[in-house]
């Protein structure tokens, strides 16, 4: 079982693409493409976002979406709601009437400080965050492509394919 659903996943990459460009409006296509989600599924995850308020929508031939707001004030928390519903454990964490052994379970304890735990986390960790997550693992790569090629032999090729 997914804790997070692949239109989630989706979600944060179309967000990410938007944080990465402050206050520009992209088109749902061009997001779609840099992001690699399905053209049919971004339009209907930007949809959900701009009912929950998390992006704008503009109008015209230079239109599409922006964040709403900072990418600092935007939290994971907040993104999965919006695109997958509320965030629980369990369905006996939903309210009183969902559980009739509520006031007997031993499990119900756990799951209860569990939820609590991922809840602060998710509304910690904001679109601001990811975008640098993602900045810093750019960085790390190039630097690992500097290093293979300076560490490549002059005149060695450097074909991945099999040599003739």
């Amino acid at each position: 079982m997914d804790f997070l659903r692949q239109h989630t996943d989706y979600a944060f990459r179309l967000l990410v693409a938007l944080a990465q460009a402050p206050g520009k409006a992209i088109s749902s296509r061009t997001l779609a493409s840099e992001g690699s989600v399905p053209y049919q599924f971004a339009s209907k995850i930007m949809q959900k976002l701009h009912e929950q308020g998390l992006v704008e929508s503009v109008m015209g031939p230079f239109g599409g979406f922006r964040l709403a707001r900072t990418a600092e004030k935007v939290t994971l928390l907040e993104i999965i709601e919006a695109v997958q519903g509320q965030v629980v454990v369990n369905t006996c964490l939903l309210g009183q009437d969902t559980c009739q052994r509520r006031n007997i379970c031993p499990v119900r304890n756990k799951l209860e400080t569990l939820q609590e735990t991922m809840v602060d986390y998710l509304r910690s960790v904001t679109l601001a965050n990811m975008v640098a997550d993602g900045i810093e693992l750019a960085k790390q790569s190039k630097k690992e492509i500097k290093i293979k090629n300076e560490n490549q032999k002059p005149g060695q090729s450097r074909s991945f394919g099999k040599s003739r």
